[in-house]
């Protein structure tokens, strides 16, 4: 599966010299706070917002609002650090955002690709890594970290063991060994939880969710949740919390890690 451009979501005049579309990014300046606002809400989590962050409209208050009505999308804030204090970068830090670049001298777009790049996915990650039960080992931690990646791009499993430069069947013996499901299982288990976290967002409809996440509609993005999260009984999907869903995850991944136990038991005995 190919992934769609990122959608780098910027005001007008903040960033005048830029080569049009940058790299993976398709740069979409917008003519207003409120314009930016209004267009993140509808976002795809593949999208970032970079802002010159500080003073007028765009201080740490105004982040964190725009961080708290769509926290799925991750925001980076160009802030010149020869003239930012240590206050300031802590207040826009405790905002949420997901990066602070440095915008000294010129600050052009393809300097600040760095901390695009690190940014990319960050808000589903921290929220994965929050649950992440203290068993998970760190090989483990790190698929589970680059599938996120993968599911926020709208990537398959070639995409996925691209970013390890391995085939599909080398990520898969790696998912394997460190007691995960197989790439197929693994993505299809974050995006689930992707969707879950984005319906937790009011103003998000389901098909603006389905779509976002890669499932063709609201029937196929259903059908998911109640495949991975269950319960038996069916309830209406923004009743599924990202909370139930992870621990149902969680749960899957004990019961691998404990086969996997059994199995290293019994080459032992063969031995």
């Amino acid at each position: 599966m190919t992934c769609a451009p990122r959608d780098l979501l910027l005001l007008e005049g903040e960033f005048p010299e830029f080569p049009g579309d940058l790299e993976r990014y398709a740069v979409r300046p917008l003519p207003g706070w409120a314009a930016l606002r209004e267009r993140v809400r509808s976002a795809a989590p593949r999208s970032i917002v970079l802002l010159r962050a500080g003073g007028g409209e765009r201080d740490a208050d105004a982040v964190r609002e725009l961080i708290r009505d769509t926290p799925s999308v991750p925001v980076v804030a160009a802030v010149p650090f020869a003239r930012a204090s240590a206050a300031q970068l802590r207040e826009l830090l405790h905002a949420g955002v997901s990066e602070i670049a440095n915008a000294d001298g010129r600050a052009t777009l393809p300097a600040l690709l760095p901390s695009l790049r690190q940014a990319h996915a960050r808000p589903l990650k921290r929220r994965l890594e929050e649950r992440m039960p203290v068993w998970v080992p760190e090989d483990a931690r790190t698929l589970i970290r680059a599938a996120a990646e993968t599911v926020v791009d709208g990537g398959g499993r070639e995409a996925f063991a691209a970013i390890f430069g391995v085939y599909v069947r080398t990520v898969a013996a790696r998912c394997t060994e460190a007691g995960l499901p197989p790439p197929r299982r693994l993505l299809g288990w974050i995006r689930v939880l992707l969707a879950i976290s984005l319906l937790e967002e009011a103003h998000r409809t389901v098909l603006n969710v389905a779509l976002a996440c890669g499932y063709t509609d609201n029937s196929s993005l259903k059908r998911a949740v109640e495949n991975f999260a269950g319960p038996a009984a069916p309830i209406a999907v923004r009743q599924h919390t990202f909370a139930g869903a992870f621990d149902a995850f969680a749960a899957e991944l004990r019961r691998l890690r404990h086969a996997g136990r059994g199995r290293g038991r019994s080459a032992r005995v063969m031995e």
